[in-house]
């Protein structure tokens, strides 16, 4: 079940719409419409969306973190820093013009990327296993 957990969590973070068979564990996903717009990927929605809409019951549905809850994740991530003088640096990109942009690029310059990562993964897993278990 962990890797059922970390491969719905990774399609979730990339901008897919998941969903996962209560029984059979088959994963079908397609790439968010908010997130990709229209494009050629539109068939693939229409096929999972007729695959699952025939059985509802059968499927958990795990949509891509909306982007108040990004802003979520990357403020408790803030928290979890012991460098008060980082904290206050990525508080305050969290407070800028361009949040998730300026955060990237903090986290990238001050060498945490690894950390901010493994925390937004941890994070995602989480969500998706209390989702799974509930």
């Amino acid at each position: 079940m962990e890797e059922i957990i970390k491969e719905i969590a990774e399609l979730i973070d990339s901008g897919e719409v998941v969903f996962f068979h209560r029984e059979t564990h088959e994963i079908l996903s397609y790439p968010a419409p908010d997130r990709s717009g229209y494009n050629e990927f539109d068939y693939l929605a229409e096929k999972v969306l007729a695959i699952t809409d025939a059985n509802p019951e059968a499927y958990i549905q795990f949509d891509p973190p909306e982007t108040r809850e990004s802003y979520k994740i990357m403020e408790g991530f803030v928290e979890t820093l012991k460098n008060e003088q980082l904290k206050g640096l990525l508080m305050d990109t969290l407070n800028s013009k361009k949040p998730f942009r300026n955060f990237r690029n903090a986290v990238e310059t001050e060498n945490i990327e690894d950390d901010w990562y493994d925390y937004k993964d941890a994070y995602l897993e989480m969500s998706v296993s209390d989702k799974l278990l509930s």
